[in-house]
């Protein structure tokens, strides 16, 4: 029963919030907070229970022969859903202090209390429907989330291009899962993995078709190259959705989809090389997007982007522990970075350019210790999270026999130690900047400032401006503060799970679980792992070291407005418009939909579509006025009408008769 629980609450929590929101008022946090923290204790208690062989499972209905559907929760599942209930939970807490005030309170719990059914959906479904139905209901939930205050159009239309984007990524998903159930002739996981192996029609090309089938999904759902443009825009929603979205949930379903179906892409070498080398470039590219934004949510949400990359790079190659316990790592830091900068945020009254920040180290020490941490972490200094799980990851790509992608994620890490000190010192250390003309920072427009629109258009509606309000104004509650502080701890010590290998706690956890890599990596790698962590902290130093010479040192701070407003003019066009995807979707995809929309709206629809029904009335009108005519009232036109019916039966039956008809 506590498996039932794990999962309905939730849904219990957004119905009864949906439904009773505006009675409940104020308790709607409260209560949507306490089920999530339920469902959490009920995961905890069951862990012995998944984490034994074959874990716990518990069937819900039998539709036909090979259709049954169920819950799962093993040592896989298990991980995640931890994650979506603890962290959630935290940010649930964090999300009653942030949110207090807003016109639509219980509505923005319904809906978060809705998305986490939806990923506990997902991940703790037995089947490949089941996993479509939670797949779909995340896209849906996250278009409710990111475009909660849809009185903006920018949120409207983040929310819009999210769910667009996720909508390709499912249709990717429900062909491989058609190439499954034909193959297979059933939905569960159990039965897909036990006849994969055997079944002959299970061709390599086969396989590869499901392994892409799949991954198309995976793109979508988390950010990966191509589908990667609507994480930014997501920033749109507030920040707890971001935290939520971007560090716990939604974009490491495509982590979980490729560790769940790890049978199949350890029969694909090709699947792998693919995967992984979309994965490392992910990763080298939103990191270098990062390095040129201004709005510190975006600068996060390219991070996510890349740390992603990270991950589907591990699982993809075959480093499935690695990339699943970066997924645990990532999800304690990122959300403590997320929400760390939402308490910046609130205290500058919805001010979100790191342009206009600077100088907070003293006004807002708890903010600073906790960001602070989460740069340490994601930038993997050793002795943080991230250092264990990144380097995991890293040297998996060259355990695996993927050199290259190794090089790949090496630099990555310069790059991403290089734009996080880049935030930490740009929003923390120098002289305060929110007093300063935004012109002479580079600020030459408002979408040029990285200030999320809807973030701007509430601080303007509600009178608030940044540069006229001193920081230390709006000191976060404890309710904020303290979902923070919890997340500090892991974020520093949860890494030495894998300290020591195959012989470390999370290494006898997962042991057996997964397959072994592919045979690729037939031989060893060119560097012990010692030698290669020391090689990625060398890295790590150097981007440290350049983004302390630019923005760090005294000098820097003290020509901060200047040097602010020369990198703001220079930044180069193709990192300011993100590569110009957005561009390329907008010709190639967008502009002829809405030219073959127009000429729908111009000729199909009048003409055809509407001439259509309108040619039914008519006909209709016609056949009427016909059939009335015949309605005379006339007792002899009748008579002549049965007359003339009697003549015709008799004629046909003489016809027939007289042997004219046969």
């Amino acid at each position: 029963m506590l498996l039932y629980f794990i999962w309905l609450l939730p849904l219990l929590g957004g119905v009864l919030l949906w439904a009773f929101g505006p009675q409940l008022k104020s308790w709607a946090g409260p209560i949507g907070s306490a089920l999530i923290g339920v469902s959490f204790a009920a995961t905890v208690v069951l862990w012995n229970d998944a984490s034994a062989p074959g874990g716990l499972h518990v069937p819900l209905v039998t539709w036909l022969p090979g259709w049954s559907f169920g819950l799962q929760l093993d040592k896989l599942s298990l991980i995640w859903s931890l994650i979506i209930t603890g962290v959630g939970f935290l940010i649930h807490v964090y999300s009653i202090g942030y949110m207090d005030g807003d016109k639509a309170f219980a509505r923005f719990f319904a809906y978060m209390n809705f998305f986490v059914f939806a990923m506990m959906t997902l991940v703790l479904s037995d089947n490949v429907v089941g996993l479509l139905v939670g797949w779909g209901l995340v896209g849906l939930a996250s278009y409710f989330l990111i475009g909660f205050w849809f009185e903006k159009p920018s949120a409207v239309a983040a929310a819009r291009k999210a769910f667009v984007m996720n909508v390709v990524g499912d249709v990717g998903l429900m062909f491989a899962i058609f190439l499954l159930v034909q193959h297979i002739g059933s939905i569960s996981y159990a039965d897909i993995f036990t006849h994969f192996a055997v079944l002959a029609s299970f061709s390599p090309h086969v396989t590869f078709l499901v392994c892409l089938g799949l991954f198309i999904g995976c793109a979508a759902k988390s950010a990966q190259i191509p589908l990667h443009t609507w994480l930014p825009d997501a920033m749109e929603g507030p920040t707890p959705v971001s935290a939520l979205i971007h560090a716990a949930t939604m974009v490491t379903a495509g982590v979980y989809l490729i560790a769940r179906f790890a049978p199949l892409w350890s029969a694909s070498p090709d699947a792998q090389q693919l995967v992984g080398v979309i994965g490392a470039l992910t990763a080298i590219a939103g990191a270098i997007l990062g390095c040129a934004q201004w709005d510190i949510k975006r600068i996060l949400a390219y991070s996510t982007m890349s740390q992603i990359g990270y991950m589907i790079m591990g699982v993809g190659v075959g480093a499935y522990q690695s990339g699943v316990f970066h997924f645990l790592t990532h999800a304690f830091f990122k959300a403590q970075l997320f929400l760390a900068a939402g308490i910046v945020i609130h205290a500058l009254a919805n001010e979100q350019d790191v342009r206009r920040m600077g100088g907070l180290r003293t006004r807002m020490p708890f903010a600073f210790i906790a960001i602070g941490v989460g740069v340490l972490a994601i930038s993997g200094v050793p002795g943080f999270s991230g250092f264990f799980s990144k380097d995991a990851v890293v040297y998996g790509a060259l355990e695996t026999g993927h050199p290259w992608l190794y090089a790949i994620g090496v630099i990555t890490a310069g790059v991403t130690a290089y734009y996080m000190f880049r935030l930490l010192f740009l929003t923390f250390f120098g002289p305060y900047r929110g007093d300063v003309d935004p012109s002479d920072l580079g600020i030459r427009h408002p979408e040029l400032a990285g200030i999320a629109p809807a973030s701007a258009g509430r601080a303007a509606s509600s009178g608030h401006h940044p540069e006229e309000e001193e920081p230390h104004r709006h000191a976060p509650s404890w309710l904020m503060s303290g979902p923070v502080a919890i997340l500090i701890v892991p974020t520093i010590f949860i890494g030495f799970l894998d300290w020591g290998g195959a012989n470390s706690p999370w290494g006898r956890f997962f042991d057996g679980f997964f397959p072994h890599a592919s045979e690729a990596a037939a031989h060893a790698p060119a560097i012990s792992e010692i030698v290669s962590t020391a090689l990625v902290f060398v890295v790590v130093v150097i981007g440290f070291a350049i983004a302390f010479w630019r923005y760090g040192t005294t000098v820097a701070q003290r020509d901060a407005i200047a040097r602010l407003r020369t990198e703001s003019i220079r930044m180069p066009a193709v990192l300011v418009n993100a590569y110009y995807f957005d561009a390329a979707y907008e010709a190639l995809l967008v502009r002829p939909a809405r030219a073959l929309g127009g000429w729908f709206d111009r000729f199909v629809d009048p003409h055809v579509i509407d001439a259509g029904v309108r040619e039914a009335a008519w006909s209709a009108q016609w056949l009427g006025h016909l059939f009335r005519s015949f309605q005379t009232g006339l007792v002899r036109a009748y008579a002549l009408t049965l007359a003339l019916g009697v003549v015709c039966i008799v004629a046909y039956y003489a016809f027939a008769f007289t042997g004219g008809v046969r």
